[in-house]
Formats: C-alpha cells, sequence, structure tokens
C-alpha cells in the first residue's frame, strides 16, 4: 500500500472514531438527563416590583421532603423569591409556627414578623390573600387556608 492510502485511510478512521464516540457521549446523557429526577414542578406568585403586579415563578422541589410537600412549600413561599426583581410575600424574618393539614383545610400559623414592613392593613391583607393563592393553585386537595399570625386568626375566609 502507498502511503497515500495509508494516510486516507487513517483520516476515515479518525473520522468514524470522533464520530462514534460523539454518539455515544449524546446517548449516555440523554439517558442520564431522562433518568435523573428534578421533583416536583411548583408555581409560586409573587408581585414584581418592576410591574406592581402579580409574576409566576417556577421551581423544581424535592418529591419527598422530610417535613411533607404541603410543609415544604409554605417554607419555602415564605423564604421568598428566588427572582432578582419580584418581592417577597411577607417580610424577612418571618417564619412558619405551625403548618397542619385537616381534611381539606390547611391552617398555617406564622411569627409575628409577619407584620413588620406592612404599611397598612390592606398591604397585609393582600399579602395573606396571594399567600392563601399560592397554596390552594398548588395543592388543589386544599380548599381552605386559615392563617394565623403570632397565635391569632387573621381573616377567616379562604
Amino acid at each position: 500500500m502507498s502511503n497515500e492510502k495509508i494516510s486516507n485511510k487513517s483520516k476515515v478512521i479518525s473520522v468514524v472514531s470522533a464520530a462514534v464516540i460523539a454518539v455515544i457521549s449524546l446517548l449516555v446523557s440523554v439517558i442520564v438527563f431522562n433518568t435523573k429526577d428534578f421533583g416536583v414542578r411548583r408555581t409560586f406568585y409573587f408581585y414584581s416590583i418592576d410591574k406592581k403586579d402579580i409574576a409566576t415563578e417556577m421551581r423544581f422541589l424535592s418529591r419527598n421532603p422530610q417535613q411533607g410537600d404541603v410543609q415544604f412549600f409554605v417554607d419555602e413561599l415564605v423564604l421568598g423569591p428566588i427572582t432578582n426583581r419580584f418581592q417577597r410575600i411577607f417580610p424577612a424574618g418571618t417564619k412558619v409556627q405551625f403548618c397542619t393539614l385537616q381534611d381539606d383545610v390547611l391552617y398555617v400559623g406564622l411569627s409575628e414578623d409577619a407584620l413588620k414592613g406592612n404599611s397598612s392593613m390592606e398591604d397585609l391583607s393582600k399579602s395573606i390573600d396571594l399567600f392563601k393563592v399560592n397554596i390552594v393553585k398548588n395543592f388543589t386537595k386544599i380548599n381552605t387556608v386559615m392563617v394565623y399570625i403570632d397565635g391569632k386568626s387573621v381573616w377567616n375566609d379562604a
């Protein structure tokens, strides 16, 4: 064989082996991606700072959190948005004191920090309403959310 034929043959082998490696890498990536569990997709609603309107934020939450799905969602909701231009529903420092589900009613107790930073009762009412909307839209089996701040009931309607 001539040097030219050997050179062409080695080029073909190089191209074919590179293509095979690329295809195998692609297949492995697709398999790993499809078997990865990203968790449960949840929609969070927060007020936008720019538009003064409600905006949505999508997150993947763990499928089996230790504290339960609803409690984990409520904890995340109280912590606030991960998007820069969205604002928290409740002021920083607010903590979930209890979160109990009985039948289709969720009882949520928040620390007194939830009252800080709200300049009016109207603001607090809007915050509570948005908090409830978040829970009811993400958990269809919950029809009523009873919110307590520092142990006192806040607006008994769902």
